[in-house]
């Protein structure tokens, strides 16, 4: 049996930000454009036409879920929205600091 487990690994955030989607308590928004109720399944987002390359979570998830997830799309890759979120504060912050 497969398990999950939170690895750190380096990212660029300007590709996670126009390659994500972010699922919620009952839908999904893309990140990039912000379009909002997309079904968490969705491969692209139908407004900008992205493909989803990562996803994020801003609820709590069952690990059923995440199994389901990756039946429907192999390729996609979990991240903890949290820390991504983290990560942008940073960036902007070094930005207005070197203004």
């Amino acid at each position: 049996m497969k398990h999950y487990l939170r690895t750190w690994r380096e990212f660029d955030l300007q590709d996670i930000e126009k390659c994500l989607i972010v699922v919620g308590e009952l839908k999904a928004e893309c990140f990039s454009c912000r379009c909002i109720g997309l079904n968490s399944k969705t491969k692209s987002c139908p407004d900008c036409k992205v493909t989803f390359k990562y996803m994020g979570f801003r609820r709590n998830l069952r690990p059923a879920y995440l199994l389901d997830v990756r039946a429907n799309n192999p390729e996609i890759v979990f991240i903890d929205f949290d820390d991504f979120k983290k990560s942008l504060g940073k960036r902007d912050a070094r930005k207005l600091l070197d203004i």
